[in-house]
């Protein structure tokens, strides 16, 4: 059972939703199912922008007042979502190329590799960034701020949270995987 008291679990589930996501988008793509994942990385995009957005009014701020940072500056979380926004809106330009392409056969197989090892980039970023998070930020969070604090942030995050990840896998559902 997730404890909606610890920022740790809380941001940990997300992060594995957004894991599960974007692997989904990517057994799209490994389909030639090139619709599917452009919805799934909208998808992937949308839930992403609302997890940085609470994390960049809420967490980041807080912590950025907190005396006690023992393992990495406010400013390595700020710059690496910078990044990260970059990197995903690469990926998007590259999965609309290639959907658009006439592609057939190995040059369409061949392109697929070469979109895969991109975004094998992005969620190398995505993976050290989690960590970081998980490691640092979050835990000490959980341990220098008010419990009253954190279920005010988080309920409101989670419900919307849960509505956007409804939504999320209504399309999923929808999507025809072999």
């Amino acid at each position: 059972m997730l404890d909606n008291t610890k920022l740790t679990e809380v941001i940990a589930q997300c992060h594995q939703e957004l894991d599960e996501l974007f692997l989904l988008h990517q057994e799209a793509i490994l389909l030639e199912k090139f619709d599917a994942a452009t919805q799934l990385l909208s998808c992937f995009k949308e839930l992403h922008e609302f997890h940085r957005g609470f994390e960049e009014k809420q967490l980041i701020p807080k912590f950025d007042g907190l005396v006690n940072q023992r393992r990495w500056p406010a400013t390595l979380y700020k710059n690496e979502h910078i990044k990260i926004q970059e990197l995903l809106e690469k990926t998007e330009k590259n999965l609309l190329s290639l959907s658009k392409s006439q592609l057939s056969n190995q040059d369409l197989r061949r392109e697929i590799i070469v979109l895969l090892d991109e975004e094998k980039t992005f969620k190398g970023l995505c993976e050290h960034h989690q960590e970081r998070e998980e490691r640092g930020i979050l835990p000490e969070l959980d341990e220098q701020t008010d419990e009253k604090w954190r279920i005010k942030i988080v309920k409101p995050f989670l419900k919307e949270w849960n509505c956007c990840m409804k939504r999320t896998t209504e399309i999923v559902n929808g999507i025809d995987f072999p």
